[in-house]
């Protein structure tokens, strides 16, 4: 289950990290840099909440597209 995704740096939006995940479930992504032997983890409280974890002092941000749907949709339907 590779998949690459694009993590938003908190601090310098402009400065995103391409990453490979590895390995997920509900609260957590395992994630792997690219060329590199870097593995990392980001975690959410919830199911509608963003992952979030840092890396070398940086603080990164990842919201899948099935939770951004699923808000589009219930707007939707309301």
């Amino acid at each position: 289950m590779e998949k690459r995704i694009t993590l938003t740096d908190i601090d310098r939006p402009g400065e995103a990290l391409e990453v490979d995940i590895i390995a997920a479930d509900e609260a957590s992504l395992t994630l792997a840099v690219p060329n590199t032997s870097v593995q990392f983890r980001v975690f959410r409280h919830s199911r509608n909440a963003p992952y979030r974890g840092s890396l070398g002092g940086r603080t990164f941000c990842f919201v899948p597209l099935a939770v951004d749907a699923k808000r589009t949709v219930a707007k939707v339907r309301k």
